[in-house]
């Protein structure tokens, strides 16, 4: 039954029937992965889809220097893999398990036999995929246009949740995280973020960010 309800509630498969929706849970395998552990290495050959239950991931991709860019973090309901298991290419990014996780492997040729089956299917995917390559493009404007401390304020704006007024990144980001995430070294992160402390803007409490007061526009 967690299987179904997972797959109910991820937005991709929403115009699946219930019988679909059924089948599909019968040949998904759930899979158990420890921190650290490598669940979709990039350029690899791997024709599945996961679709997250619990725990978090990070999606990321590196370069032979060891130099990373971290493209982004998902947690419960999110979907990864769809784009190499619909055009049977190599993985075009890594993924790694911030935490124990647990997910829904998805086997490609079953997921391909829906696509062809169901065309309202197909039209979600479609959508689905042109939402990415909008956030994507995004993230490209934003590297090529805006500075460090301006993507860096869009993203703490991004990963925050509002709670009582405030906004607080809830998930672990550490210095490093963020240089990764926005395209810059981590000591340039390490003076904004003091400066934004010294300032009273954000405030720190245990693993959480705390945004006291609107940031500033710019550094």
């Amino acid at each position: 039954m967690d299987k179904i309800a997972a797959l109910r509630h991820a937005p991709m498969f929403a115009a699946l029937s219930d019988d679909s929706i059924q089948a599909l849970a019968e040949t998904a395998r759930v899979a158990e992965v420890q921190r650290g552990e490598i669940v979709v290495q990039q350029d690899s050959n791997n024709d599945s889809l996961y679709v997250m239950l619990s725990g978090e991931v990070r999606v990321f991709r590196s370069e032979a220097s060891g130099k990373e860019m971290v493209l982004s973090r998902e947690g419960p309901g999110a979907i990864f893999g769809e784009i190499s298991v619909i055009d049977l290419d190599v993985r075009s990014a890594s993924v790694v398990a911030v935490e124990k996780t647990k997910m829904l492997v998805i086997n490609g040729s079953t997921f391909r036999k829906l696509l062809e089956q169901n065309s309202a299917f197909s039209m979600s995917i479609l959508v689905s995929l042109a939402h990415r390559v909008r956030k994507l493009t995004d993230a490209a404007h934003g590297l090529a246009l805006r500075s460090a401390y301006r993507r860096m304020s869009a993203k703490l704006y991004e990963e925050a949740e509002l709670q009582d007024e405030h906004w607080i990144v809830k998930k672990r980001m550490t210095h490093q995280l963020m240089a990764d995430m926005i395209g810059c070294s981590r000591e340039m992160v390490s003076r904004m973020m003091s400066d934004l402390l010294r300032g009273g803007y954000i405030r720190v409490e245990g693993r959480h960010w705390i945004i006291v007061k609107k940031l500033p526009a710019d550094y």
